[in-house]
C-alpha cells in the first residue's frame, strides 16, 4: 500500500520536477496523432494545402508555449537560487550579530570582574610610588603600572570594537578572538 502511495506522489511531482519533458511528450504525442490523422486522411481523400495548414496549425504554437515554459522555469530557478543565497546570507549575518553581542556581554562581564581588582592594584601602586624607593624597585613598579594600563586598554578595545576576528594561537589553545579595530 505504501509503495502505491509513493508511486502516486512521484507521479504527481513529475510535472513540477520536469515540466519541459512533460510538455515535450505532449507536443510529440500531438504531432504523432496529427500525422496519423494526416496519413489516414491522405489515404482516403485528396489533401490540399489548406487541409495541411488546418491540421498542423497548433503545432508551432505548442512549440512556442513549450519554449516559454522552459524560459519561465529557468528564470524561476535563478530567482529561487538567488533567494536561497540571500536567506543564507541573512542567517549568517544574524549569527555574526549574535556572536558579537555575546562577545560584548562576555567582555563587559570580564571588565567588571577585572577592573575592580585592577583599580585596587593601581591605587596601591600610586601610594607605593609616593614612598621613597630604590631605583630598581621604582622601575619594576612602573612596569607593573604599564602592564595594568595595558590590561585596561585591552578591555576598552574589546568593548568598543564593532567586529572581531579569530586568530589561531596554537594547536593546544585553538582560535582566539581579537578586536578588529581600524587604525
Amino acid at each position: 500500500m505504501q509503495t502505491l502511495l509513493n508511486l502516486g506522489r512521484s507521479i504527481k511531482e513529475l510535472p513540477t520536477k520536469y515540466p519541459a519533458v512533460i510538455s515535450g511528450y505532449i507536443i510529440y504525442l500531438y504531432l504523432f496523432i496529427v500525422m496519423i490523422r494526416f496519413f489516414v486522411m491522405a489515404k482516403t481523400s485528396v489533401v490540399d494545402f489548406y487541409t495541411v495548414i488546418e491540421m498542423f496549425d497548433a503545432l508551432p504554437f505548442m512549440w512556442l508555449l513549450a519554449m516559454m515554459l522552459v524560459k519561465v522555469i529557468t528564470i524561476r530557478t535563478k530567482l529561487h537560487d538567488s533567494e536561497t543565497q540571500r536567506i543564507m546570507k541573512e542567517q549568517e549575518l544574524h549569527i555574526k550579530e549574535t556572536q558579537i553581542s555575546t562577545m560584548r556581554e562576555v567582555v563587559m562581564g570580564l571588565q567588571h570582574q577585572i577592573n575592580n581588582p585592577l583599580a585596587i592594584i593601581m591605587l596601591l601602586l600610586h601610594s607605593v610610588k609616593r614612598s621613597v624607593l630604590p631605583p630598581d624597585v621604582a622601575v619594576k613598579i612602573n612596569s607593573i603600572e604599564d602592564e595594568s594600563k595595558r590590561i585596561t586598554q585591552a578591555l576598552k578595545d574589546f568593548s568598543a570594537t564593532e567586529s572581531y576576528e579569530a586568530q589561531q594561537i596554537g594547536k593546544t589553545f585553538g582560535a582566539m578572538a581579537v578586536p578588529n579595530n581600524p587604525v
